[in-house]
């Protein structure tokens, strides 16, 4: 029997991540390889910019439909914010490796601006990190085009960072 083990985000050795994701902003997403039916998303990143998000993804989940029959899958719930360091966004569907790719590459980024007009990073990377008992696999993918589905990006920016001395 396989031993459950805790998620750690970025610093997970086994995760995927998208990176950049929003326009003028560090924020991270992640999420684990073995992903469980609930599939959650780990953004991590400056407390003002998860001040930002947090209202855009809590607004994601409740504009965005519930997939019944679970074809595409359902945002569920979001938690977390600047004080713990990061937003949990959970969503539904399947839990293998290329469906957690999809969410991230696809379903995530085309329903933050088709639902909440957030702009999002002209290019970003997403990147497979995998390990076994005597094996690693590393991938990077870059993403230069909007999502199928979206005509044009988003117009909602996140707020200049301001670097204090």
């Amino acid at each position: 029997m396989k031993e459950k083990r805790m998620f750690l985000g970025a610093d997970d050795p086994q995760k995927i991540v998208l990176q950049p994701v929003f326009y003028r902003s560090p924020l991270v997403v992640t999420s684990p390889v073995e992903a469980p039916k609930e599939t959650c998303l780990y953004i991590e990143g400056p407390k003002d910019h998860l001040e930002f998000l947090f209202p855009h993804l809590v607004n994601l989940v409740k504009q965005a439909p519930v997939d019944p029959q679970n074809k595409w899958g359902t945002w569920t719930g979001v938690t977390g914010g600047y004080a713990t360091g990061r937003i949990t966004l959970f969503y539904r569907y399947g839990a293998s490796l290329l469906d957690t790719m999809i969410l991230l590459e696809h379903h995530f980024r085309r329903d933050i601006v088709f639902y909440r007009d957030l702009r999002l990073a002209d290019t970003s990377f997403l990147e497979v990190f995998l390990s076994g008992r005597n094996s690693r696999w590393y991938d990077k993918f870059p993403l230069t085009r909007l999502p199928d589905g979206l005509e044009a990006n988003g117009s909602v920016e996140f707020p200049q960072r301001t670097v204090s001395v």
